[in-house]
């Protein structure tokens, strides 16, 4: 019964753990920068003291990779980048509040700690898989950064834990409430409903004309013509001025070397691997598989051992489990078993099965991609340039046919419909993705006839302006013109109705004391009575309108949903409550995910005091500088 529980709580929990986990990031996370005080170029002031653009500049590029990496090397919006700014800009005020008061509080790292922080990394590993000085410099060399300023960082982050674990420490939920939402969880109702679909009734004979022609007459809403605006749009976008801009072979060529580690191949393995509890039965099962054994067999062999056998697809560096058994991964060659290697978990064996080499990927492979990136980007820099010049031509009232030729806008006038339609049927060629598309439409819709117009905000950072030149209004179609779709609106609301009555009919005879079964069988409607279900698992096959209103009813209470094909009556039969103690770890797993939740919402309560205990100013020219 309570299996369903668990997977309902797998995502609170994985939930609840990312918001702790960004918590984490936000308190006491490596910085990948350091403040530069003393320098003029601030974009904040916490304290007093100055927080540098170049302090938030890795973290927003960062994200902006990303995003290019998701994207296909296409550049966030304006409101995109300022939004990653912002993002990056409140991690570092965070982490300096959090500094100050570390200090004030007297809050330190103690040396063994610091050191024990650093040597856990595996990053740092040296070919013996302990921590190595030579690759501890060469790490921080690449990243651009100095033991000591690495050092420090470390040492704000573990003061800042401290505190953390202070603030936390007591904060959990109340058992109550705990247990309030384990019964929610694990309640199963068992339901039983009769289908009562419009396709399954006998239609009724066709009316006199009179009755047709009154109907046409009350529904105009079905048989007019559609609301229709005459439109003048001009359009100023970076993705229509895009495929216009020149671009020389020698700036895809510098756009590849200054994004070359974009373009990176990391390299990876597709692994078979055994861990076996001691060296002796990893070395047994290795001889076992250089003899000729397949994995199938190895996998039996493996577990006859006691041993897991496992396979990892593709897998980068940081994916094993193991920084020496990565290093001897990627060491191995193909198809070849290798010898024993000691690990944390246990002894390995394993055998490569592909090796993808890392490395950049050619210029002539993503050159294209390169180009539309740079396209794309020239193109933002001509609105930017250009739209100032807009705003002005429309502030001065002049009509979107009289605009200036060099603000390089797309220009398009027709009569179209909310849907985007003309009268006949087919789309209205508006330019540009679908989205601004859609956007120009409803702002068409809601814009008075003769209206000045005036530049609107698009998406992915593009402008318009829209001039309605004509309202026409929706008329009613002849009757001849429409006289098949009459008859069958007409028939299809009667037999709508004839459903709805024998629906009613079915919740009032349950209303007068008959149960479900019994009023379902005097109307010859068939039942299904479904299997129990909780909120995390419905049943199979129930209709999914009728799937928010069983957990409301009580049991016995009748209810009633349509759909576009059906009616539906049902009613719960049955409600089983989870048994106190019969799910001691589900119950203790919702315990921590609310624990967790309650100890985030601490810390962004802290997080809020600090930046007014510190008296945080943000400079937003300065910070839209970096995005702009």
């Amino acid at each position: 019964m309570l299996s369903t529980i668990r997977k309902l709580l797998d995502n609170w929990l994985v939930r609840a753990f990312f918001i702790v986990l960004i918590a984490v990031f936000i308190f006491w996370g490596v910085s990948s920068v350091v403040t530069n005080v003393g320098a003029t170029n601030a974009v904040a002031t916490v304290g007093g003291q100055p927080i540098e653009a170049t302090a938030i500049n890795t973290d927003y590029q960062q994200q902006v990779t990303a995003y290019a990496q998701a994207h296909n090397g296409a550049e966030p919006s304006q409101g995109e980048r300022r939004l990653y700014a912002g993002a990056a800009l409140g991690q570092a005020i965070d982490r300096a509040t959090m500094a100050l008061d570390a200090k004030h509080l007297g809050v330190t790292a103690p040396a063994a700690a610091l050191r024990q922080q650093i040597f856990a990394m595996a990053v740092f590993d040296g070919p013996d898989g302990k921590f190595d000085k030579t690759t501890f410099n060469q790490v921080l060399a690449q990243h651009n950064l100095t033991p000591a300023a690495f050092m420090d960082d470390i040492a704000r982050g573990l003061a800042a834990s401290q505190i953390v674990q202070a603030i936390t420490v007591g904060v959990a939920a109340p058992t109550p409430l705990v247990q309030q939402i384990f019964d929610f969880v694990g309640q199963e109702r068992t339901i039983q409903y009769a289908q009562l679909p419009f396709a399954a009734a006998n239609p009724p004979a066709p009316p006199a004309l009179a009755v047709l022609r009154r109907y046409w007459r009350n529904h105009p809403e079905r048989f007019s013509t559609p609301a229709l605006r005459k439109i003048q749009v001009v359009i100023l976008s970076p993705a229509l001025l895009a495929p216009d801009q020149t671009v020389t072979k020698a700036e895809i060529a510098d756009q590849y070397e200054a994004e070359k580690s974009k373009f990176g191949r990391t390299a990876s393995r597709t692994v078979e691997i055994i861990t076996a509890e001691d060296a002796a039965s990893a070395a047994k099962l290795a001889d076992q598989w250089t003899k000729g054994a397949n994995w199938a067999a190895m996998k039996q062999a493996a577990d006859a051992a006691s041993a897991t056998a496992v396979t990892f697809d593709d897998a980068q560096p940081d994916q094993f489990p193991s920084g020496r058994l990565a290093k001897a991964v990627f060491a191995a060659k193909p198809d070849e078993v290798s010898a024993p290697v000691t690990g944390a978990l246990g002894t390995y064996v394993f055998k490569v099965t592909k090796a993808n080499p890392g490395g950049a990927t050619p210029l002539a492979q993503v050159e294209p991609q390169i180009k539309a990136a740079v396209q794309l980007r020239k193109a933002h820099r001509v609105v930017d340039a250009t739209v100032a010049k807009l705003q002005d031509a429309l502030a001065g009232n002049t009509s979107l046919d009289k605009l200036p030729g060099d603000l390089h806008l797309a220009a398009v006038e027709g009569t179209l419909d909310a849907q985007g339609l003309t009268a006949a049927g087919t789309s209205v060629p508006i330019p540009g993705p679908k989205t601004l598309r859609a956007a120009i439409i409803k702002t068409a819709f809601a814009t008075a006839q003769g209206a000045q117009p005036r530049a609107i905000t698009g998406p992915d950072d593009s402008y318009y302006a829209v001039s309605v030149l004509k309202i026409i209004a929706p008329v009613l179609k002849p009757y001849d013109q429409v006289k098949t779709d009459v008859l069958l609106d007409w028939t299809g609301d009667q037999v709508k109705r004839q459903e709805e009555v024998a629906a009613a009919a079915l919740i009032s005879a349950m209303k007068s004391g008959k149960s479900f079964a019994e009023a379902a069988n005097a109307a010859g409607q068939p039942i299904t009575t479904s299997p129990p279900m909780t909120r995390a698992k419905p049943a199979p096959g129930i209709p999914a309108k009728l799937l928010p209103i069983i957990f409301t009813l009580k049991p016995g209470e009748p209810t009633m949903v349509e759909t576009d094909e059906e009616f539906i009556v049902g009613t719960v039969t049955a409600i089983t409550e989870p048994k106190p103690g019969s799910d001691p770890a589900t119950l203790g797993r919702i315990q921590t995910a609310l624990d967790q939740a309650m100890q985030t919402n601490v810390l962004q309560t802290y997080a809020t005091a600090l930046r007014s205990r510190y008296h945080v100013t943000i400079d937003a020219q300065k910070l839209r500088q970096i995005s702009d």
